[in-house]
């Protein structure tokens, strides 16, 4: 699977505060993807929420003002790269704007 990798920069936001919002938003935020049957593990001490589906699999890494996100993309989620993209930058703006 190719790897997505990339830096959300929070300015301003704790890793605890980060995490809180990323854990709390992460189901609302996968509803609205077509990926279908999907798995959420949420780690509090390690501040990560992992996701897997047939899609994707990947990390959301939490810490002070940055969420690293660290994914496999399956070839068929390649192609929608932009929309992820675009799907985080809205959602960060939302969460912490």
């Amino acid at each position: 699977m190719p790897s997505y990798k990339r830096d959300l920069r929070i300015k301003g936001r704790s890793a605890d505060e980060i995490y809180e919002k990323v854990q709390g938003g992460i189901e609302h935020f996968l509803s609205k993807t077509p990926i279908g049957k999907h798995e959420i593990q949420r780690d509090p001490k390690k501040r990560i929420v992992s996701v897997k589906s047939g899609m994707f699999s990947g990390d959301l890494i939490c810490s002070d003002g940055l969420v690293v996100v660290d994914a496999s993309l399956s070839f068929l989620a390649m192609p929608f790269r932009s929309k992820l993209d675009e799907g985080l930058d809205k959602w960060v703006a939302k969460a912490f704007g």
